[in-house]
């Protein structure tokens, strides 16, 4: 579980958060600014310190009160804020991973970097995304020459 202090800014100030994958894997992902501000107001709103501490063990996603989300919890915030969104198709943490490679797939990210930045091992599991993101708008079938027929 992802706690506050693997939270930390590089050598010039980006924020990253080292994430724990399969097997014991692990990598750093990048934390937006927009994020982070979402995560500090959460920690006010608890009154706890929104400065970056390497030994602050509290959960980065914590419930109430203070302790990591559980499977099932987690399940639960992500169905109620996709009903909150409108999304009325089944969902699951798991689903967000997906959606996040597809749209930065979408957004020209490279599967070198979808490889990185989901921890594949393999990268034409994340090849898988680009593919999925381009969908129907490179499609042979517009290649076909098509007569009508009189």
């Amino acid at each position: 579980m992802a706690e506050w202090r693997h939270l930390f800014r590089d050598l010039e100030g980006r924020l990253g958060l080292m994430v724990v994958g399969k097997g014991g894997k692990e990598r750093v992902v990048k934390v937006r600014g927009d994020l982070f501000a979402l995560l500090c107001d959460e920690r006010k709103r608890k009154g706890l310190p929104t400065k970056l501490d390497g030994r602050d063990r509290m959960p980065l996603l914590a419930g109430w009160p203070k302790r990591p989300y559980t499977t099932r919890g987690l399940h639960r915030l992500v169905a109620k804020a996709a009903k909150l969104a409108g999304i009325d198709k089944p969902v699951s943490p798991h689903w967000l991973r997906h959606s996040f490679a597809t749209l930065a797939a979408a957004g020209g990210a490279p599967p070198y970097q979808l490889q990185a930045d989901l921890g594949h091992a393999r990268l034409e599991t994340s090849q898988r995304y680009i593919h999925w993101a381009r969908g129907l708008a490179e499609s042979a079938v517009d290649r076909l020459p098509i007569r009508r027929l009189t």
